[in-house]
């Protein structure tokens, strides 16, 4: 068995279609080069839609990924290599991150479809790569047949990640695009909930039959719903700047991400909702 001394000889591919066929699997031993000895194969559970991938539904999406996966160390253990693998996150980025930080891959290697053509979670791949990882990637992309033909290569530079993105201040990390988007859905949509809960309670008060120190349930329920979201959104903002120190990318990242993007928006509809009741 041969002995794994530095990360130069360990890479990891990520496999977004199977390594079938003598064209791809020749041209990822001709990228992977003489000096890899260990790979691990990380195969993500790719949502077939926006939806089931905004929810985390990929309970379907991970048979297919199995099967990816046993094919591709198939055949990367016939051509000599040392593989192991498994399925991986739905986000490719997070498949990714996950397995860099356990395995210490000298490199990475993509295989997908073009954008317009590949899952959901594939579009902008290769851009997010760049921006978030340091370790260099490079990507195969290739067509749907069954027995795929490699039709570009891409590839990222060393060192990268996380230089890129705008940044407040040179004391702060730099932030996303949907970092960003992220800060000002949180500070608006909590302001503006905020406005609905204060104007509820304003015109309880304005009432002259309404009794000293009560609410009614619709006021109340704004109240509750304004003050839910800010504290979720207080949280998803503190813990952006956090994980973006650090440089950390995990689920809680993610989590909370999501938790402030798309609850807003959802809060605000029910608030409004809630007010036609009153």
């Amino acid at each position: 068995m041969r002995s794994i001394d530095s990360k130069t000889q360990r890479a990891l591919v990520v496999v977004n279609e199977a390594v079938v066929g003598k064209e791809l699997r020749d041209a990822l031993v001709d990228r992977l080069g003489d000096a890899i000895e260990e790979i691990f194969v990380v195969c993500p559970a790719l949502a077939d839609s926006g939806v089931k991938y905004v929810l985390g539904d990929v309970d379907d999406a991970i048979p297919p990924a199995e099967e990816r996966l046993e094919l591709t160390l198939s055949e990367l253990r016939n051509a000599g290599f040392k593989a192991a693998g498994e399925v991986g996150d739905s986000d490719p980025i997070q498949a990714i991150s996950d397995e860099i930080q356990k395995f210490e891959p000298g490199q990475v290697l993509v295989v997908a479809h073009r954008d317009e053509d590949g899952a959901f979670a594939e579009r902008g791949l290769l851009e997010q790569a760049e921006r978030d990882l340091d370790v260099p990637v490079t990507e195969l992309v290739v067509d749907q047949a069954k027995a795929p033909h490699v039709l570009e290569v891409q590839k990222t530079r060393r060192g990268a990640g996380r230089r890129s993105g705008w940044r407040p201040s040179a004391n702060l990390p730099p932030f996303s695009r949907r970092d960003i988007a992220g800060i000002l859905v949180a500070v608006i949509g909590t302001l503006l909930l905020g406005i609905l809960a204060a104007k509820c309670v304003g015109d309880a008060n304005g009432h002259s039959d309404f009794e000293e120190g009560r609410l009614d349930w619709p006021c109340a329920a704004r109240i509750l719903i304004a003050l839910g979201i800010a504290l979720i959104n207080l949280a998803h903002v503190v813990g952006l700047f956090l994980f973006q120190s650090t440089g950390y990318q995990g689920i809680w990242n993610r989590f909370f991400a999501r938790l402030s993007l798309f609850g807003t928006p959802i809060a605000l509809v029910a608030s409004l909702l809630v007010g036609l009741a009153m």
